[in-house]
């Protein structure tokens, strides 16, 4: 039996029945999302987040008092009505586009407000997926954020990515997954090609998907290129967003585990000394975050670190020692407990 518990935000006192009422209908979304179990058009159920890890509940306020710590990797702003109007601002096109997808039948109600300068809407619905993801509810804040045009399209392929790297377990299946994102982002990127949550996810997805394929694959593959310089567009854009550092350096791992650390430094310009510097920025910045933990834990092995070495002990049990607060954290810590 599942039973659904309807929390209201407490800054409920603050909105209009307008408000309210798109307020539960994200909710309404949101749960619908989780009975109808619909993706791309085939119906499947994705793996639920494990119940043996730790549980989270980010209703009402609670998410916004731990907005800070749970987008500290990224430094996402706080998508509150003001940042959806400056992105739309910034991006007259994913302006354009969502006002075109609120027109269409079965549209989310709080897309309807946009043409009218009203962004409380969207924005409550925005922070419904970045909830959902938070709390491990992955297809439920997929399925909301495609509901809500190029912004909820942003976490929302987040989360599927997350998701699809630690839940799913056959790689044909991630190779899939990672090609839809590919596909979606593609689409996207175009008309907002400095949007760094956009950004994020199609370094994050050309990473995985090099991770996939063989030494003569990956250098084949084109992917590699395109990679390396996005995820140094996005630490010239964030240098303080550790999440950047980390995927330069992960990456860099990769190349000098296929190809040897010569090769890496003179064709791609990775070192060994590099990564880790990028590993032990990012740490000194957020020493709480167990995704940094765990790649660079995974990053050293790369590298041809030991396992049972003391640098890799060490990382080990700093990540297991750590208290995390969300879903994906809690995933990564997992991934620490080799």
């Amino acid at each position: 039996m599942v039973v659904f518990k309807i929390t209201y935000p407490k800054e409920r006192k603050n909105l209009n029945m307008k408000h309210y009422i798109i307020y539960l209908a994200s909710f309404s979304f949101s749960l619908f999302s989780q009975l109808s179990f619909s993706d791309e058009n085939v119906n499947i159920i994705w793996n639920e987040y494990p119940n043996n890890l730790a549980q989270f509940d980010y209703s009402g306020e609670k998410l916004k008092q731990r907005w800070s710590t749970l987008s500290a990797g990224p430094k996402i702003p706080w998508p509150d009505e003001k940042y959806v109007e400056n992105m739309l601002k910034i991006y007259p096109e994913i302006l354009e586009r969502t006002v075109k997808q609120a027109s269409e039948i079965n549209a989310h109600p709080s897309l309807r407000y946009i043409e009218k300068k009203d962004f409380k809407p969207i924005a409550l619905a925005l922070q419904e997926v970045f909830r959902l993801h938070y709390q491990g509810e992955f297809q439920a804040a997929y399925q909301l954020g495609k509901k809500l045009g190029p912004l909820g399209l942003a976490p929302g392929v987040y989360s599927k990515l997350i998701h699809t790297t630690f839940l799913v377990n056959d790689n044909n299946l991630k190779a899939e997954r990672y090609l839809e994102v590919d596909e979606i982002l593609s689409d996207l990127l175009p008309i907002a090609s400095d949007y760094e949550f956009l950004l994020l996810g199609d370094t994050y997805q050309k990473s995985r998907r090099l991770e996939l394929l063989s030494t003569s694959e990956a250098l084949l593959s084109g992917l590699l290129g395109p990679t390396q310089h996005q995820s140094k567009k996005l630490h010239s854009l964030s240098p303080d967003a550790p999440m950047y550092r980390a995927l330069i350096a992960g990456l860099d791992a990769g190349i000098i585990e296929r190809v040897g650390g010569f090769l890496a430094s003179a064709s791609y310009g990775a070192s060994e000394s590099d990564a880790i510097e990028h590993f032990n920025q990012a740490m000194s910045a957020e020493p709480q975050l167990a995704v940094l933990y765990n790649e660079y834990i995974q990053a050293l092995l790369r590298m041809g670190v030991e396992k049972s070495s003391e640098p890799v002990s060490t990382l080990i049990n700093m990540c297991l020692d750590l208290t995390v607060y969300s879903a994906e954290e809690a995933l990564n810590q997992s991934r620490c407990d080799l």
